[in-house]
């Protein structure tokens, strides 16, 4: 009797499930748009419809694989509305956490300009202008409470996610491994996003070959369809002025065809929703909740067709005991952790930075963390792990991948200027880094300047121990450097008009330095040099310079704090320069003792931006028995924010002081994509310093006050300046910069 009443109770469950029809929910891509399902979603749930099945592509497999994973709708809102998205959606790298040595280039190459050297010693281009690991982490960070669960029929809700093979444009369909990797694969924007390798298949965006999965649907054996369609349309009239104006046209064109392919295949019983998603674009990620709001729309407006699937409320809580239940996390203990790394670096770079170890339970948030510190040293592809169970072991397999540049760069930049009072001058900047050279991360770097500045530098940087923050480098530099100086405000009142001086260095030195962080370095450093002065032989005796030729023998010790976010239009963080030199104690022929600092500090509100900046340069000690002109080792000023009223090098001294307040509004947003996306400011600059001589003292009644008012954009060439400056006496100046301020 008893397997009786078990045989019946089978057979009414059988019964009942063949009563109710398998529903499938099919979410189209449509980048920001896709908020929309969220909104669908809440409606559903509300009203006790079930969802037996989800298939998505792009941010419909975003959306569908966190609620197929067990997340609530207001979870995923709740996430979508918080994050900011310009943290993971970007084309560089966070600057505040790469290396000072990788810092350092930023003051050298204003401009994105360059190409990458591979681990084959060939000129390449990145495979995407946006980084996949800082998305990919993020994915990772929303789909830890299931990533043990490889098989996703196994998921709360059996779900699927549509990717494109790069190779030959098919769809793929991903059915099992990493919810995060398939998520990332399917929304991979083609040009945008890096593709991601999943089973030996380079993968991206689903949307590229079939943005709204329907048919996979039918063929899951779905009896009714609810399809979610955010698919933007391509727009005609499109104004053609930029790549990623090109690129969103041809994704839209491309995923829209497709899109209204696939309606076609709706049958009957089948409910298709389109939110009224005009004006909205894939890239409003600011405006998540409006969007979702909209997807709540198109549900209620059709929740009379809707109601007839929904269930009970004694039968919607039996589903959800079975489909809504969040997997818990397990806590594992590692026993073991391998390395399989492809790159240059040495074993120990990498494992000395994470911070989990053999025996302790694994801390996933902060292995997250320390990856993303990883990736930002800026030589890795990618940086993967999974827990593998092998004889009763927990083994943290970690892989690392080599970036496309993995090998060395070679980066350009162009500068321009231009003082509308017939000085305008260029310069163009190319260098070249060798990386790989040994497992301990040593580098030749090479850097080649023309125009007004003729320089030649090149280092060999050579770090002491795995973790670099010990290293040493010698090097060679030469430089030949044309100045106009206004007399006037130069050395002789009785002279008048402008004086063209011409001055070079070359010779060598060595450096002892420290980076404790990836903010600070510290370093220490002699050199010899050769110092030449040209100056115009009929101004020469009004000058007092009766030498042109020096022997330079510096010492020096810096430290240096940089976390700038950026070094043109900077929002967050700081930057601290401290140098202290002394030429003279190992002989040569000049005799001074000087400090040097420079302070920045930017504060943001909103759009507005305040930035204050002060400088302090004082010769302290100084053989006044020495004939000598120095060109090297003295203080200058003139130039935009730099008393913008005065044209550039108008002062020249053994000190300096000088405080600067500079505001900016951002015009133009730069979006998701960056630099590349050119960010539009207006601003001005309020200024006041001077400089004096060694024998001088400083006084307040001598500073001379200036400001300036300006345009801005942070274009693919570097900082773009159209400003006017003015000073207190009358003086006044125009800039137009690109590339460099000079």
């Amino acid at each position: 009797m008893k397997y009786f009443f078990i045989l019946l109770l089978i057979f009414s469950s059988i019964i009942e499930a063949k009563q109710r029809p398998k529903i499938a929910l099919v979410l189209s891509g449509g980048g920001a748009r896709g908020g929309a399902h969220v909104g669908v979603l809440k409606e559903l749930e509300k009203d006790k419809i079930p969802i037996d099945m989800i298939i998505g592509t792009s941010m419909g497999s975003f959306v569908g694989g966190l609620y197929a994973s067990g997340k609530t709708p207001q979870e995923i809102e709740d996430m979508l509305v918080s994050t900011d998205w310009t943290k993971f959606i970007n084309t560089d790298f966070n600057r505040q956490d790469i290396p000072m040595r990788k810092k350092e280039l930023d003051y050298i190459y204003q401009g994105k300009l360059g190409l990458g050297i591979n681990a084959k010693n060939e000129l390449v281009l990145p495979t995407g202008v946006l980084k996949r690991e800082l998305l990919l982490l993020k994915f990772m960070n929303e789909t830890e409470n299931i990533e043990e669960v490889t098989d996703f029929d196994k998921f709360p809700i059996p779900y699927r996610a549509v990717a494109t093979n790069i190779k030959n444009g098919d769809a793929v369909v991903l059915k099992s491994g990493s919810l995060a990797k398939a998520m990332y694969a399917s929304s991979a924007i083609p040009g945008g996003f890096q593709p991601i390798n999943i089973n030996g298949i380079d993968l991206v965006d689903g949307g590229v070959s079939d943005n709204f999965p329907i048919q996979l649907a039918i063929d899951m054996g779905a009896d009714i369809i609810i399809a979610v369609d955010v698919s933007e349309n391509f727009d005609s009239k499109v104004d053609v002025d930029s790549y990623f104006v090109v690129m969103g046209q041809l994704v839209n064109i491309m995923m829209r065809k497709n899109a209204n392919e696939s309606i076609k295949k709706l049958r009957k019983n089948d409910i298709l929703l389109t939110p009224d998603l005009d004006g909205y674009t894939g890239l409003d990620a600011d405006k998540y909740p409006e969007i979702i709001k909209k997807g709540e729309d198109i549900a209620e407006d059709k929740m009379a067709i809707l109601k007839r699937f929904s269930l009970s409320d004694k039968e919607y809580q039996k589903y959800r005991e079975e489909h809504r239940k969040q997997p818990k996390k397990q806590q594992v203990q590692i026993d073991e952790i391998q390395l399989i790394n492809k790159t240059y670096l040495h074993n120990d770079s990498i494992l000395k930075r994470l911070h989990v170890k053999v025996g302790s339970i694994l801390n996933e948030n902060q292995l997250r963390t320390d990856i993303l510190h990883l990736y930002h040293l800026m030589i890795f592809d990618s940086i993967d792990y999974v827990i593998e169970k092998k004889d009763s072991k927990n083994i943290l397999v970690i892989t690392v991948l080599p970036s496309w540049d993995n090998h060395g760069e070679i980066r350009a930049t162009i500068g321009f200027e231009d003082d509308f009072k017939g000085h305008s001058s260029y310069s163009l900047k190319l260098g070249y880094t060798m990386s790989a050279i040994n497992s301990y991360g040593a580098e030749w770097r090479t850097n080649l300047e023309i125009g007004r500045h003729k320089k030649a530098y090149t280092e060999f940087y050579q770090p002491l121990d795995t973790l670099q923050e010990f290293y040493f480098k010698p090097y060679l530099m030469y430089e030949n450097i044309v100045d106009v100086f206004p007399i006037a405000n130069y050395t002789h009142d009785f002279i008048k008009g402008n004086v063209e001086i011409e001055y070079g260095r070359y010779g060598a030195g060595v450096v002892l330095g420290m980076h404790p962080s990836r903010d600070i370095e510290f370093e220490v450093g002699a050199a010899k040099f050769n110092d030449d002065v040209d100056i115009n032989l009929e101004i020469k005796d009004f000058l007092d310079v009766t030498n042109t030729e020096y022997d330079a023998r510096p010492v020096y010790a810096s430290l240096k704090f940089d976390n700038l976010d950026n070094v043109n239009f900077p929002k967050y963080g700081y930057k601290t320069d401290i140098v202290w030199t002394k030429d003279g104690a190992i002989g040569g022929d000049y005799d001074y003792e000087q400090i040097y600092i420079d302070l920045e500090k930017p504060l943001s509100f909103y759009s507005s931006n305040f930035t204050v900046r002060l400088k302090y340069g004082d010769t302290y000690k100084k053989n006044e028995s020495e004939d000598i002109d120095r060109f090297y080792g003295t203080f200058t000023l003139g130039g935009l924010f730099n008393l913008s009223g005065y044209v550039p090098y108008s002062f020249n001294g053994d000190s300096l002081a000088l405080a600067i307040l500079k505001y900016r509004y951002q015009l133009r947003d730069s979006g998701f994509f960056g630099v590349l996306d050119t960010p539009l400011y207006v601003g001005f600059s309020l200024e006041s310093g001077n400089i004096w001589s060694y024998e001088d003292k400083f006084e307040f009644d001598d500073l001379h006050y200036s400001g300036s008012v300006y345009v801005a954009a942070d274009t693919v060439l570097g900082p773009f300046y159209f400003a006017y400056g003015y000073a207190d006496d009358g003086e006044n100046s125009f800039y137009l910069y690109l590339g460099e301020k000079f």
